[in-house]
């Protein structure tokens, strides 16, 4: 079944995701503020809020777009909205009836980090839609994140452990492996047995001198592999709880996911190396970790200067070959893949079209950084997923289709295309 959810992407993209906003609502919540991401807070602020993230799968393009063409956002009724926006308020709205002490205590900010539509060949997307919560500190270091819209009884028990959290980050500050121990011992009281069997493994992996909170790519890959051992016991666990047995499931399971407790285990068993480390360092592995798919984030054309300005010195001139990373969970399968094939025509692999690809201009590149090319070019959409994922986009000069190299893809008939060029 694991394997399955693998594929899950490409299947959703076949039937459609979520698009669609939801209708321009207020943000006006009594005792909640909204803000930008990762918009700069007072001192006090700094000090006294906790900064709730609500992210989904929308189209980031599409997001932008619309907070910009709305003349005053803030204005109550008037400014866009996320597909869970109304039920994330409501449950605000609940929490602060029981808890009123929460009042003035959050600060929110939405984040659309889907695929948007020029990596989905422009297929109007239906469902089912995916959300994360996440909770952080005033200086942006994750405390607690669940996979799920929150219900007012979650937002209780992620804001209480936000705050156990924030209070060992302030007992350990100097200490990031007496953190990951305290968070380590939490997790093994609240998990179910199947998941602090897997922790224990997991922690295995973890060495002391590891443990430091940076997040760079050494990090980044260790986590992946982290959530790829945990994956299969998670499967396991939704198998039995859900009654899912086959991939016509899996569908049905991200539904389920929207519910915070169907992925809580999951996360209590992630928190030990995630709590504390910079948010906007890590919410790209974490959304892709989730969700696997990759996660478009930054869409500025400056936060892409030096690819897109690479690209578009060789557009019009040459061939130009991007070589398009898979999510980080599959980040460790080989590739190029071996020629594994009987038929002795089929002497032209896939190492060897790297080869020639690699006789023009050549480059890897995220799906982040290749919507924010193809868009900034006044490029064709392509699908990144369907039918199969794609590990190269060839443009051509002079021709405004590019050619997309797919991984079921026979890589001979490409090879002569490309060695006359």
């Amino acid at each position: 079944m694991w394997n399955a959810l693998r594929l899950l992407p490409a299947a959703l993209l076949l039937l459609g995701f979520a698009t669609a906003f939801g209708q321009p609502q207020g943000d006006a919540v009594e005792g909640l503020i909204f803000r930008d991401p990762f918009s700069g807070l007072s001192a006090s602020e700094i000090e006294s809020k906790l900064v709730v993230f609500l992210i989904t799968d929308e189209d980031p393009f599409e997001w932008t777009k619309a907070k910009l063409d709305q003349a005053d956002k803030n204005r109550l009724g008037g400014g866009p909205d996320v597909w869970c926006g109304p039920d994330f308020r409501r449950s605000f709205q609940k929490l602060f009836v029981s808890r009123p002490d929460l009042k003035d205590r959050c600060i929110v900010q939405r984040v659309v980090a889907g695929l948007p539509k020029n990596l989905t060949g422009n297929v109007a997307r239906t469902l089912p839609p995916r959300a994360i919560t996440a909770i952080c500190d005033g200086q942006y270091r994750l405390l607690n994140f669940n996979v799920g819209v929150p219900e007012p009884n979650d937002l209780v028990r992620l804001i209480e452990d936000a705050e156990e959290a924030k209070a060992l980050l302030q007992l350990h500050q100097d200490d990031p492996a007496a953190l990951s121990n305290a968070v380590l011992d939490r997790s093994n009281k609240r998990v179910d047995r199947v998941y602090r069997d897997a922790l224990a493994r997991l922690t295995e992996q973890v060495s002391v001198d590891e443990a430091a909170l940076d997040v760079d790519e050494a990090w980044i890959s260790q986590y992946s592999r982290l959530v790829s051992d945990l994956n299969p016991v998670y499967l396991y666990d939704v198998g039995l709880r859900f009654g899912l047995s086959d991939r016509s499931d899996l569908v049905r399971l991200l539904v389920l996911e929207q519910h915070c407790e169907t992925r809580r285990n999951w996360c209590d068993t992630l928190a030990p190396f995630t709590i504390g480390r910079a948010m906007r360092a890590i919410m790209n592995p974490l959304v892709d970790t989730a969700w696997g798919v990759p996660a478009v984030l930054e869409i500025a054309p400056q936060d892409h200067e030096e690819p897109l300005r690479w690209f578009s010195t060789r557009r019009e001139n040459a061939f130009v070959v991007l070589a398009v990373l898979p999510t980080y969970l599959d980040q460790d399968i080989t590739w190029p893949p071996p020629n594994v094939s009987r038929n002795p025509l089929a002497k032209r692999n896939w190492s060897e079209l790297e080869s020639v690809m690699a006789n023009h201009p050549f480059r890897s590149v995220t799906a982040e950084q290749l919507a924010v090319i193809l868009r900034e070019n006044d490029e064709m959409a392509i699908n990144l997923l369907v039918p199969a994922r794609a590990r190269y986009v060839v443009f051509e000069p002079g021709k405004t289709k590019p050619i997309v190299i797919r991984e079921s893809d026979l890589p001979g008939k490409f090879i002569n295309r490309l060695e006359t060029k």
